[in-house]
């Protein structure tokens, strides 16, 4: 793997609060990355870390192989960065914020930047403060594109949007990253539209990276297994891997990442079920499972108090400071 970014023992403290804690996190060239956590879990911190916005209380990263607290002007320079709810100069006609922004870019593609403005039904001649929510986000990942950077960076850039604005953002992205190629690092509380575009994905979980996998990985192993018992159901599985417990009456379920195969045949032969399925997880669930589950080093137990389903979680958005 060739690591577009790498962070080793990467923290930053904000007095006793360890918005990162000891971050080791490596995205590989060419993925779309996925980065998910809770509220406060630390996303935005890690995004400003590597941009050299704030500086890390110790640790050490590389962007695209330089060091952003030495380097951070020849780092920016092939970097594109979309920030939730970005601001722009409200005064400025869509045309002069492009032609000011492209100033600063020795790789700004002219061409390109028209091409996004047609594309993204921009018109040049609106004055900025005057664009709705998506025109803005629009506007800025045409910002972000037109330098033709090597890394495109999305901190939760679809906030905001009602939900047909997200789905033409999300396509929006899509072909930039297939006619463009490109590795994305996007961080976003909107795990539906993740799904559908990552290919990799860390979570975050009180300052610490809880997990990485490709995302295919991911969904093979972490499985819902749905057992019906002989008599009552345990409220405790002697299992590595297990995540989330869950039981009523006759009824077991249990969140565990693993090879399938091994947990079934292990299920049954510890428990005896009557009856054992096991059920693929939206990219959604799997992230409340786990981060449910990491609090104490075991699973989480909880009552099953509706057949067959287990409590889920609201994920909200990220508020840091």
């Amino acid at each position: 793997m060739d690591p577009v970014i790498r962070t080793t023992s990467l923290s930053k403290h904000f007095g006793d609060l360890k918005a990162i804690d000891g971050l080791d996190l490596e995205v590989p060239r060419g993925s779309v990355f996925g980065y998910l956590g809770r509220n406060g879990s630390g996303k935005t911190t890690t995004i400003k870390l590597l941009l050299d916005l704030i500086k890390p209380t110790s640790g050490s990263a590389t962007v695209l192989g330089y060091d952003p607290r030495k380097e951070t002007v020849a780092m920016r320079q092939k970097i594109g960065y979309v920030a939730e709810g970005q601001k722009m100069y409200g005064w400025m006609k869509v045309r002069e914020l492009i032609r000011f922004t492209g100033g600063f870019f020795r790789s700004w593609d002219d061409d390109l930047a028209e091409k996004y403005c047609e594309r993204f039904e921009l018109d040049p001649y609106a004055k900025v403060k005057t664009l709705s929510k998506g025109q803005n986000s629009r506007l800025s990942l045409l910002l972000a594109l037109a330098s033709r950077p090597e890394l495109l960076i999305l901190d939760d850039p679809t906030m905001g949007l009602d939900p047909i604005s997200r789905q033409e953002f999300l396509g929006d992205i899509v072909r930039a990253i297939q006619e463009e190629g490109r590795t994305v690092f996007f961080s976003t509380h909107i795990l539906q539209e993740l799904e559908q575009v990552a290919d990799w994905v860390g979570i975050l979980d009180r300052g610490k990276l809880i997990i990485t996998s490709p995302v295919d990985e991911l969904k093979a192993s972490v499985k819902r297994y749905e057992l019906t018992m002989e008599g009552p159901a345990p409220t405790s599985v002697e299992m590595e891997g297990v995540l989330r417990l869950a039981s009523s009456g006759r009824d077991l379920i249990v969140t565990a990442r693993g090879e399938p195969g091994v947990i079934v045949n292990h299920l049954k032969q510890a428990y005896n079920p009557l009856s054992i399925e096991a059920v693929s997880l939206s990219l959604d669930e799997i992230f409340a499972e786990i981060v449910l589950g990491s609090g104490e080093g075991h699973a989480a137990y909880v009552p099953l108090v509706e057949e067959k389903m287990l409590p889920g979680e609201q994920i909200d958005q990220e508020v840091e400071s």
